[in-house]
């Protein structure tokens, strides 16, 4: 197997696993870290003959720029108190702690153990945001959770490299390491300050989809690459960039086109990256020491939940009691459990130079910590969450699926009864009994689809969104139809397919209702079967 065949392997196996999830409860990152252990246990694997230096170049810039891009950076100012806090020390706290305990508990050299400490510091709640959002939590939550995993990661990655420095022999004194820690994080900052506005200039000038979503990867990773010739941070170049082109960027200087290639784009991108990152963990943990140092990642584990927890609930109590805004507390739980460690701690770990000492038992000790953590935390979150009554609405979107379920089961058996019907295959009598129990079956789930529509504004506005983006993909796969057929010219199409995309993104950032408000569109009305509406409101 050639290399470039492992990695066309690679991502077809994680588009398996992403089939395989949508049928059982299982967080997609742990189940491709299952998929690689169990690839790696039944096939040999050769090892990737890449530099380490590469895996941090090729997985950190588009991981954080995708992350960054989709952050609305007025949210994230009103919380900026609490996310810095966590950020940054948070951070250096857990990494104190973890430090300590990896040290005087687990016997690891004190460098070695500020370096796992580093390694599993930043947060990936990746699958805790696409919960929150899925079942409304509060956006101000939301934001805490992904600005912390954001910034954390990105000052993870700074101490990261000040102690593989270290161990490679360099004298680095406290004060001194204070000073390059500052000095490569505002580096870092102001390369992504320069590079992200003068992308966001240049967008202005440019009004075409397939060039700016280029652009966007020359960014990502032309900023890290700037930032480390001048031995800054790549990292924190990348995020700063990210929130300017994602905020200033898509607002002021993208059509609406480039907004949604953009973002399905990075999507795309950050999909198969995290895909690779999981099940080349799996592949690369040695067979035997997994099961043999099963006790000692329960520990790290336990350390880790111990240390997170400690940073945590200090910091955001100190900041509940002062702050001058309502703060639940049920948040500080919820932070404080959001917490999983993924992507990161990965590429991390596969970015460790190949004569860093005990570096077998690293890979393992992450391995194991980052699938405990998808476990543990990873199914334990949406009841925590529940429980805590952050997670709104689930009972009334539950009944909703379920009538929808029941009135297209009921449909399809309606279509299928007629079908026999026709063919003679049915009796007449059989027919009628059959039909009349289905029809009854549909009409009640239908009533109870109204009344939930009705009485829930949140279910209404989930089903608007699903409706009206379904109906508008409807009139993009149209005029591309009608272009393939030469229907269409090039330039009526643009301008069509614009308007089409501006109304799909105008609906996606300030709302359906709102949407179809401004198109005239009254969904209060109830205009009932051939009753025609007044003449004015449609002229």
């Amino acid at each position: 197997m050639g290399d470039p065949a492992l990695f066309v392997e690679l991502l077809l196996i994680a588009t398996i696993v992403a089939i395989l999830v949508q049928h059982v409860r299982l967080p997609y990152t742990l189940a491709l870290v299952l998929a690689g252990v169990a690839v790696g246990l039944a096939l040999q694997v050769p090892e990737l003959p890449v530099d380490p230096h590469l895996w941090l170049l090729l997985f950190l810039p588009p991981l954080l720029f995708e992350g960054t891009i989709n952050m609305d950076l007025e949210v994230l100012r009103r919380y900026a108190t609490p996310v810095g806090t966590l950020a940054l020390l948070g951070t250096l706290i857990q990494v104190t702690l973890l430090s300590a305990a990896f040290h005087y508990l687990l016997g690891f050299p004190l460098v070695l153990a500020t370096l796992l400490g580093v390694i599993l510091s930043p947060t990936d709640p990746v699958s805790v945001l696409s919960l929150f959002k899925e079942h409304g939590a509060s956006r101000g939550l939301q934001t805490i959770v992904e600005g912390e995993s954001v910034f954390n990661d990105g000052i993870a990655v700074v101490l990261y490299l000040i102690v593989l420095q270290l161990l490679s022999g360099e004298a680095v004194t406290v004060m001194g390491g204070t000073i390059e820690f500052v000095k490569v994080v505002a580096g870092g900052g102001l390369v992504g300050i320069v590079l992200g506005y003068l992308t966001h200039r240049l967008y202005s000038v440019i009004d075409d989809h397939l060039i700016e979503v280029g652009l966007s990867v020359v960014l990502a990773y032309g900023s890290f690459l700037v930032a480390e010739r001048l031995e800054v941070s790549g990292v924190i170049a990348v995020v700063v960039a990210g929130l300017i082109i994602g905020n200033y960027g898509r607002i002021f200087s993208m059509s609406p086109s480039t907004r949604l290639s953009l973002k399905h784009f990075w999507e795309v991108g950050a999909f198969l990256i995290n895909g690779l990152l999981f099940l080349l963990i799996g592949l690369s943990v040695e067979r035997g020491q997994l099961l043999e140092g099963a006790g000692e990642i329960a520990i790290v584990f336990a350390i880790m939940a111990v240390g997170r927890g400690l940073a945590v609930y200090g910091l955001l109590s100190g900041y509940k009691a002062l702050a001058d805004r309502f703060f639940p507390g049920a948040w500080i739980h919820a932070v404080n459990w959001a917490g999983l460690r993924g992507s990161i701690p990965v590429a991390l770990a596969l970015g460790l130079p190949a004569d860093v000492p005990q570096l077998a038992r690293l890979k393992t000790i992450t391995l194991g910590a980052v699938f405990l953590s998808l476990m543990v935390q990873g199914l334990t979150i949406k009841p925590l969450m529940s429980r805590l009554g952050l997670l709104r609405r689930t009972s009334e979107q539950e009944e909703f699926e379920r009538a929808q379920g029941q009135a297209m089961a009921a449909r399809a058996a309606l279509s299928e009864l007629e079908v026999l019907n026709q063919r003679g295959e049915i009796s007449e009598r059989l027919y009628r009994k059959l039909n009349r129990y289905f029809e009854r079956k549909r009409a009640e789930a239908t009533a109870t689809l109204g009344l939930m529509t009705e009485d829930y504004g949140a279910v209404r506005r989930r089903q608007l969104g699903r409706v009206s983006t379904q109906l508008f993909a409807a009139e993009r796969a149209a005029l591309n139809e009608a272009l393939r057929r030469g229907l269409l010219s090039e330039e009526v199409w643009g301008e069509l397919k614009q308007d089409v995309d501006a109304r799909l993104v105008e609906g996606e950032e300030v709302g359906w209702e709102q949407l179809w408000q401004e198109e005239s569109v009254d969904l209060d009305e109830d205009t009932s079967p051939g009753q025609r509406p007044d003449d004015d409101r449609y002229s």
